[in-house]
């Protein structure tokens, strides 16, 4: 048996069953933390997350929201747990980092935004600022496409283990698998993904981003900004969501499990025996 991380926690629990038989037993559940962001000295953000990654997560989170354009933006990056100059609970993680561009802020800088692991968030100056289409005219058989939910559950070392986990991979255009991430909150698993992209220098133009959680409109966003063709989710996604990948040429997928798939948008990537 593979050994557990911090990424679950044990705890006793009481079970009680069908036959009011009461069982008293140690499960593993999910751990939680928070992580602050703090940029050029200003609080940018606090985000409830799995703890692994956080790095990436940190520099993805600043790309996606229009903070940083990359990796190389960053002068100086610092992460600090149970260190002298924090002053922090067990749970809690801060990511120092300095860069050399100017920085927009939000408007309250001395209290960071919160995002739960519930939802993901994109500041608003971000969703109303000029964002390009995408351009490459990757195609991939939709084979492949239909071997991705499988590949990704495979791969999903941690929710194996005790479940309640959301992933986010990126696949190539074979359907190989080349990056995951794992996370509490789904929009957390595209920001490891996001920053692991730009920290590594990987060229996304002819990848796919396979996720487990629902394809919503900041979600969709991400994927864009990133520049990836095509996104992939074995759950459902919002009618913003389709409408705004169809304008920005993203090929959007929904439902991807049980031998099939829906097309949203931008059918023209998936290769198959049937005109579309």
């Amino acid at each position: 048996m593979k050994k557990r991380t911090n990424f679950g926690r044990k705890i006793k629990i009481k079970k009680i069953r069908a036959s009011s038989k009461v069982e008293e037993m140690q499960d593993i559940i999910p751990a939680e933390l928070f992580l602050t962001i703090t940029l050029n000295g200003n609080a940018a953000a606090m985000i409830s997350c799995s703890p692994q990654n956080l790095i990436e997560l940190a520099v993805g989170y600043l790309i996606n929201n229009g903070y940083i354009s990359s990796y190389s933006d960053i002068n100086l990056l610092k992460i600090c747990h149970k260190e002298i100059d924090c002053i922090i609970s067990k749970n809690d993680f801060f990511i120092n980092i300095e860069v050399h561009t100017n920085i927009k802020m939000q408007s309250n800088p001395g209290h960071p935004k919160f995002i739960s692991s519930a939802c993901g968030s994109i500041d608003d100056f971000v969703l109303n600022s000029g964002l390009q289409k995408i351009k490459s005219g990757f195609k991939i058989n939709y084979l492949d496409v239909l071997k991705m939910n499988t590949e990704n559950a495979g791969m999903q070392e941690y929710k194996k283990q005790f479940g309640g986990l959301h992933s986010a991979a990126l696949f190539k255009g074979d359907g190989s698998l080349l990056a995951m991430a794992e996370d509490i909150g789904r929009h957390n698993c595209i920001d490891k993904l996001a920053g692991r992209i730009s920290i590594s220098k990987i060229d996304v133009s002819d990848k796919v981003l396979f996720t487990t959680g629902r394809l919503s409109l900041d979600a969709v966003y991400k994927v864009i900004k990133m520049k990836i063709p095509a996104v992939v989710t074995n759950s459902s996604i919002t009618y913003s969501a389709a409408l705004f990948a169809k304008k920005m040429n993203l090929t959007a997928i929904g439902y991807a499990r049980g031998g099939r798939f829906n097309i949203y948008s931008v059918p023209s990537r998936i290769i198959t025996g049937d005109k579309m």
